[in-house]
């Protein structure tokens, strides 16, 4: 495997589980976690959510792969994982 396609291999895989790296960033900033609590408390997880997940997918025009139940970020229960 040439350094291209090393490199294409870790940008799909990285663009499959994009939610869950949202949701981390979610997480891990202070100040995201403080807005996302507040928008969760005026309007409702679920809410809040899918808004996310669909964002992803329109801001990175993304078609849907199939659905992980076993997310890194704590956030959610699952997500839809995507490709190009």
């Amino acid at each position: 495997m040439n350094a291209n396609d090393y490199a294409e291999q870790v940008v799909r895989k990285f663009m499959e589980d994009i939610t869950d790296h949202v949701f981390l960033s979610i997480q891990y900033d202070e100040s995201l976690m403080r807005e996302y609590m507040t928008r969760v408390n005026e309007n409702s997880l679920q809410i809040i959510n899918q808004a996310i997940g669909k964002k992803v997918k329109e801001m990175f025009d993304l078609e849907n792969i199939d659905v992980c139940s076993n997310p890194r970020s704590f956030l959610i229960k699952d997500y839809t994982r995507h490709r190009k």
